[in-house]
């Protein structure tokens, strides 16, 4: 999974990335800059251990998130080209966007537009990746124009029909992930990577001072979430980067004091999961025990095509127990004997937490 962390500039993406990543980027001066920063993390996952503590595997793999966090995007950066191509072409590759949104006041930090407005900096942004995707568009559209005018091919014309409504969508101000799309219609542009389709968790960086209003805050978003359809949480970044430097324990105690109930990465993940309609499901194979994640609402085939496309390929059964059910019994031979152990087909519909062993012949 991999996720782009897009802003204004001094909005905090940086900051919010090394806390994230536990990295040191270089912060503040870098929205100036060119390229763009990636970091891996881990998912840490309590079912893994408890797994883990049963079957004592030579090897654990969880899942992980690339976060990729790129120059700040002022206002007109798209239209004038003021961002790098390669940029936007980076952002295309992701899975979903976490859009950081600055509330916090901080006279050292001067806000690129002025003042401080986090509903108006939100659409400037939405504004600039509609600018990016209908440049995409219009480019195709003229390519297709040219091409149908020469010989009629159904699956371009079906294109086109799409790419037209996703240009009416986008000059109307509303995003193409909110434009109702068949799985056909999602196939046929499926390849552009729109950066207004893609799941978009909003982040709005708080200061230290403001953390006991930071319900407050995100509740004075609901309306623009829920209309948007996206996700929403609150945090400090620049704090959250400072608890990131400490050891696992210091770092607890501080946010405890601080009142934070969980770390940013955790909060983050757990949002990009939520964002993304994901589940997790593991496997324990030759004393491997790995964490894999899955589409809510995918079936055990897909799960196969997610391990190795052979699984997939050869896919004969799944054997499949609740990882609580698993660790409860202590053992697949004692699940199976209790009747635990339940086999399914590839139709299955794969759970969050389930423990798959799949069975398959090529």
């Amino acid at each position: 999974m991999k996720i782009g962390i897009v802003g204004l500039p001094y909005v905090g993406k940086t900051s919010l990335f090394n806390a994230l990543t536990q990295s040191e980027a270089e912060t503040g001066t870098y929205a100036a800059k060119k390229g763009w920063n990636i970091g891996s993390v881990k998912v840490p996952d309590e079912r893994l251990a408890a797994l883990a503590g049963i079957f004592n595997p030579k090897k654990v793999t969880p899942t992980s998130i690339d976060y990729v966090d790129v120059p700040g995007v002022a206002k007109g950066d798209i239209a004038r080209e003021g961002l790098e191509a390669s940029v936007i072409a980076e952002l295309r590759e992701v899975d979903a966007l976490a859009h950081i949104v600055r509330v916090f006041e901080d006279d050292a930090v001067p806000h690129v537009d002025g003042d401080v407005d986090p509903k108006r900096d939100s659409e400037t942004i939405d504004i600039e990746l509609a600018f990016a995707d209908l440049g995409i568009i219009d480019n195709r559209l003229d390519r297709l124009s040219r091409e149908l005018r020469t010989q009629k091919i159904p699956a371009l014309e079906h294109e086109r029909v799409v790419l037209e409504r996703c240009k009416d969508t986008l000059e109307g101000g509303t995003a193409i992930r909110e434009l109702p799309l068949s799985p056909e219609d999602e196939r046929a542009i499926r390849g552009y990577g729109f950066l207004t389709q893609k799941p978009l968790l909003l982040i709005l960086n708080i200061g230290e001072a403001e953390l006991d209003s930071a319900e407050a805050r995100r509740a004075s978003f609901a309306e623009y979430a829920q209309t948007r359809q996206i996700e929403i949480i609150t945090l400090s970044a620049s704090l959250e980067m400072e608890i990131a430097r400490l050891d696992a324990e210091d770092a607890e105690i501080f946010r405890a004091e601080m009142g934070l109930n969980a770390s940013a990465p955790a909060r983050v993940i757990e949002a990009s999961y939520r964002t993304l309609e994901l589940i997790t499901f593991f496997t324990i194979v030759s004393d491997q025990l790995q964490a894999w994640t899955l589409k809510n609402g995918m079936t055990a085939l897909d799960a196969a095509a997610a391990i190795h496309t052979d699984m997939a390929r050869g896919f004969i059964r799944a054997e499949t127990i609740h990882w609580a059910d698993l660790v409860d019994c202590g053992g697949l031979t004692k699940a199976r004997d209790d009747g635990l152990l339940r086999l399914e087909g590839k139709d299955y519909t794969v759970s969050d937490g389930d423990v798959l062993t799949i069975r398959f012949n090529v």
